[in-house]
C-alpha cells in the first residue's frame, strides 16, 4: 500500500508572494504600472478586473512567461525575476485545459513527476492519488476526449497539485465551462485549497467567482490596484466609484453637495452622516451610490425618500427587478422579494416613491467614466 502524498497542510504553508513596484509595457502601452501587493502563505487572492487591467500580465509575471519591466516580485523571500519558469515550482491552471490528447489521464497527471525524473512507480502512485483529490479516482485509463469539459479541467488541477506545490496560479480556469460547472468547480477548488494549504493567486473577470472563492480580492483597472480586500468590504466599502460599479449592481444618481446635504435630481435634499460621504468635496460634482437591495417600495422611520416613475418590472424567480426612473430620467435599479405585495401591485408609468436608510448610501466626487 503506498502512503497518501499529500498531508493536510495549514495556511502557514504554503508560499508568500511579494510584489513590490512592478511594471510591465508593452511597447507604448502600460499593461501593469507600479503595482505592490502582499499574497499571505496559504492566502487565496483573486485579482479581478475587466480585459486589458492587467490581471493576467501580473499573473504571468509571477509564473515568469513575461519578464516585468521594472519592480520585484518575491516568493518566500526570494527575488525570482533571474529564475525560470521551470524551476519556481509553481503548480499553473489555465482557461484551455492543455491536456496532451494522446495520453491518458493518468499519464497526464504524471507528466510534470516525468520531467523531474521520477521513477515510474512512484509517479503513478502520486498521479493517482492527485486524481482522487479532484475526485476522479478511477479515471486514470481514460483519455481527455471522453471526459467532459469540467472533468478535464479537474484533471488539468490535479496535474497542477500532483507535485505538490506550495503556489499554484490559475487563470480565468472556468470561463469555458457551463454556469452549473463553474459552480460546481468553484466549490471544488475552494475545498482542495482548504485541504492543501497552497497559496492561490486566482485571475478572472467574474464578480461573483472572485467573491465566492477568495479570501481577499484585488480589484484592477488599467493596470493600477483599485481597491483590495476581503469580499465583504469591498462590496459594503468600496472606496471609488470605479470599484463600486464594478462590485456588484450599484444605482448611481448625480448630486449636488452642500455640507453634509446632497440635492438629487428633481430637487429632492438628503442629509446624511459624514460617514457617507467618500472623498467628496463640498460644492463639487458628487455621485449617490445605493445597492438595489437597500432601495425599498416600504418607508421606514427616518428613511430617505425620492419620487420615481415605474419604467419595467422584470421577474427573476424568487426576486423581482423594479426599473424606475428619476426626474431627470437616471435609471434605478429595487431588487425586492417577488412575494412583496407592493411589487406586485406595481406597473410600468405608476408613479412611486423609493426608500433608502441613510446608512445604505454612499456619496463619491465625481461622476462615473
Amino acid at each position: 500500500m503506498v502512503a497518501s502524498t499529500f498531508d493536510k497542510r495549514s495556511g502557514s504553508n504554503g508560499a508568500e508572494i511579494a510584489i513590490r513596484n512592478l511594471r510591465k509595457a508593452f511597447g507604448a502601452a502600460v499593461a501593469v504600472d507600479d503595482v505592490s501587493l502582499t499574497v499571505r502563505p496559504g492566502e487565496f487572492l483573486a485579482l479581478l478586473g475587466p480585459s486589458g487591467s492587467g490581471k493576467s500580465t501580473i499573473l504571468m509575471s509571477i509564473a515568469g512567461f513575461e519578464r516585468p519591466s521594472g519592480g520585484q516580485i518575491l516568493i518566500d523571500g526570494t527575488d525570482c525575476l533571474s529564475i525560470p519558469p521551470y524551476r519556481r515550482n509553481i503548480g499553473m491552471v489555465f482557461q484551455n485545459y492543455t491536456l496532451f490528447p494522446h495520453m491518458t489521464v493518468l499519464d497526464n497527471v504524471a507528466f510534470p513527476l516525468k520531467m523531474r525524473g521520477e521513477d515510474r512507480a512512484a509517479r503513478r502512485a502520486k498521479a493517482s492519488e492527485a486524481l482522487k483529490r479532484v475526485r476522479l479516482e478511477g479515471y486514470g485509463t481514460r483519455m481527455p476526449n471522453q471526459l467532459s469539459g469540467g472533468q478535464q479541467q479537474r484533471v488539468a488541477l490535479a496535474r497542477a497539485i500532483v507535485y505538490q506545490p506550495r503556489l499554484l496560479l490559475m487563470d480565468e480556469p472556468f470561463s469555458a465551462l457551463d454556469k452549473k460547472l463553474r459552480e460546481e468547480m468553484r466549490l471544488e477548488t475552494k475545498r482542495l485549497h482548504a485541504d492543501l494549504g497552497v497559496t492561490v493567486v486566482f485571475v478572472t473577470h467574474d464578480q461573483e467567482e472572485a467573491l465566492t472563492m477568495a479570501d481577499r480580492v484585488a480589484v484592477l483597472k488599467d493596470g493600477h490596484v483599485q481597491q483590495i480586500g476581503p469580499a465583504r468590504k469591498l462590496y459594503e466599502h468600496p472606496e471609488n466609484l470605479f470599484v463600486a460599479g464594478f462590485i456588484g449592481s450599484m444605482n448611481f444618481i448625480p448630486v449636488s453637495v452642500d455640507g453634509e446635504a446632497v440635492t438629487l435630481p428633481g430637487g429632492a435634499v438628503w442629509r446624511l452622516p459624514k460617514g457617507s460621504f467618500v472623498g467628496t468635496a463640498a460644492g463639487g460634482p458628487a455621485t449617490v451610490a445605493i445597492r438595489p437591495e437597500r432601495i425599498s417600495l416600504a418607508s421606514r422611520a427616518g428613511d430617505l425618500s425620492i419620487a420615481c416613475r415605474v419604467h419595467d418590472l422584470v421577474y427573476s424567480g424568487a426576486d423581482t427587478i423594479v426599473i424606475a426612473s428619476l426626474a431627470d430620467g437616471t435609471e434605478l435599479q429595487v431588487r425586492t422579494n417577488s412575494s412583496d405585495p407592493g411589487a406586485q401591485g406595481l406597473a410600468p408609468g405608476e408613479a412611486v416613491q423609493l426608500h433608502c436608510g441613510p446608512d445604505s448610501v454612499l456619496v463619491y466626487q465625481g461622476r462615473p467614466s
